[in-house]
């Protein structure tokens, strides 16, 4: 009889084990980060993912993906060059060969993500993986492999910033902060791991965002801002009115409002996690917390391009002063160019370089200008966002334009090659430039020059305008052509130029 018993003990043992009694399985959900393994974004990114993992890794599929280009020929391009392609290929082969290992080697090697090169053995060495084998596939056709599937997954969801958060297949656009992760893993995860049990919750509170429909220009796009918004508040709700409607122009006057879009904060602001963050650009009105963003649109005056007289004086768009500064409102110059610039900006100067093949190609079919970003402080001084060398050096670049108008450009070129260095080196043939720029005489041409920039509202280098009108961005000579042939049938247009090729496409940010 205990034989007996005995068997069916035994029996009953096997069974549950056969049908996995006892602890239950966890279906662990997929935590994916997409990132270029030399941006700082995306280190900090892998460092905040690492705080988190602890916590959570019997839940969670923590993983990481490569953000670079696959020329289809065993190579590879990534925003941070060659060796940022061979740091995702390193980090992907101690993925593959050691998994348990994979985010201790990345916290090591993120502790310099600028040289990656320097920490591939050290980083193996300090957490037991064999670099040997490690190397083998990173210098071999496993780690092209590697790399190539990982390429496949971040353009699967069409991950190009680094870097992109997915959390059980939906993307993660919240604040990057380790309790806004554990929040939003407790979210996806019903509350289940401890952790979840100890989290305080962020505070929930409104935002007033203000538009103006009519306005369909970059500036009154708001898209971005509300995104961004999103990323720095995790409770955020957007309470959306319009300046065309009667309670949106009611709540513009109340308010004091000047330009639009506009975001006016309830007082549940200041007890939201990153209220720190946007403090500073507050300013009460009326109980509510007015953010600076750096509008520009003003809704009570005339909208240039509608065809309908917004200010209701008899006069719309063009015809109505307040339009005067509206490129679209300036006369039409056929065959005219402009460039607006910052001498030392690099955008800037790649954009001056492309011009030597585009004066080439359609000589004296195109009337160019170069034209400078700047300020002028009250006591006459100028301001440039890339300090007095470059006030210095738009001064004598339009000293040069003054004295040499027809090979000016041949002294900016001879700069360009080192914008910052002695401009004596490429003065010698241009011997005017001294006394000009030195004198009250460059003041004078720089304080002149800068008012078109400030009349229109260009601030960005490079910005084009082509006949005095339509304005374009670029930096390459084929989009310069083809920008100023769309309104210019000149000869010279039939021709293909220089332009931009192998750019590593994706963001670091």
């Amino acid at each position: 009889m205990k034989k007996y018993i005995f068997l069916f003990v035994l029996l009953f043992i096997i069974a549950g084990l056969a049908t996995g009694c006892g602890k239950k399985a966890i279906d662990k959900i997929n935590f994916d980060l997409y990132v270029m393994s030399q941006c700082p974004y995306g280190s900090q990114a892998e460092d905040l993912v690492y705080s988190v993992i602890g916590d959570f890794k019997e839940y969670i599929n923590f993983n990481v993906e490569y953000i670079a280009a696959d020329k289809g020929d065993g190579s590879f391009e990534s925003l941070h060059g060659a060796s940022e392609v061979e740091g995702d290929i390193y980090q992907l082969c101690v993925k593959k060969q050691d998994p348990d290992k994979f985010w201790d080697y990345i916290k090591c090697q993120n502790k310099n993500y600028q040289d990656l090169k320097l920490s591939f053995e050290s980083c193996a060495k300090e957490n037991g993986i064999d670099y040997g084998i490690l190397k083998t596939c990173a210098d071999g056709e496993d780690g092209k492999r590697l790399l190539s599937d990982s390429i496949k997954k971040s353009e699967a969801v069409s991950a190009a910033g680094s870097p992109t958060f997915y959390i059980d297949g939906e993307r993660y656009a919240g604040p990057r902060t380790e309790i806004n992760l554990q929040r939003k893993i407790c979210e996806k995860t019903d509350n289940t791991p401890k952790k979840c049990k100890d989290l305080s919750q962020d505070k929930e509170f409104t935002a007033h965002l203000i538009i103006d429909s009519r306005c369909t220009k970059p500036e009154c796009e708001t898209v971005a801002l509300k995104d961004q918004l999103k990323n720095t508040f995790s409770k955020i709700i957007f309470a959306e009115l319009d300046y065309a409607t009667d309670d949106g122009k009611k709540f513009f006057t109340d308010n004091g409002l000047q330009f639009l879009p506009a975001v006016l904060f309830e007082e549940e602001v200041k007890e939201a996690d990153n209220f720190s963050q946007v403090e500073k650009y507050l300013t009460e009105v009326n109980g509510l917390y007015s953010l600076n963003i750096g509008a520009i649109h003003n809704p009570v005056m005339e909208i240039c391009d509608n065809n309908i007289d917004d200010t209701d004086n008899g006069l719309a768009d063009c015809a109505d002063a307040d339009c005067e500064s509206f490129t679209g409102c300036r006369a039409e110059i056929k065959g005219r160019l402009d460039v607006f610039v910052m001498s030392q900006c690099p955008y800037g100067t790649q954009a001056l370089d492309a011009m030597r093949e585009v004066m080439k190609n359609f000589g004296n079919s195109m009337d160019f200008h170069v034209n400078y970003i700047a300020n002028e402080n009250t006591d006459g001084t100028f301001a440039s966002l890339h300090g007095q060398g470059e006030v210095d050096e738009n001064i004598r670049e339009l000293c040069a334009a003054r004295y040499y108008p027809t090979s000016y450009m041949d002294y900016i070129w001879c700069r360009n090659k080192d914008i910052t260095g002695d401009y004596k080196i490429c003065s010698a043939d241009f011997p005017k430039i001294t006394a000009c720029s030195t004198g009250t005489e460059g003041a004078g041409l720089l304080k002149e020059n800068i008012k078109l920039a400030n009349t229109i509202g260009i601030g960005a280098s490079p910005t084009w305008m082509v006949n005095n009108r339509y304005q374009f961005n670029g930096i390459d000579a084929e989009t310069i052509k083809t920008n100023f042939c769309q309104y210019n049938n000149v000869a010279g247009c039939e021709s293909v130029l220089s332009s931009q090729t192998n750019v590593p496409a994706g963001s670091c940010n």
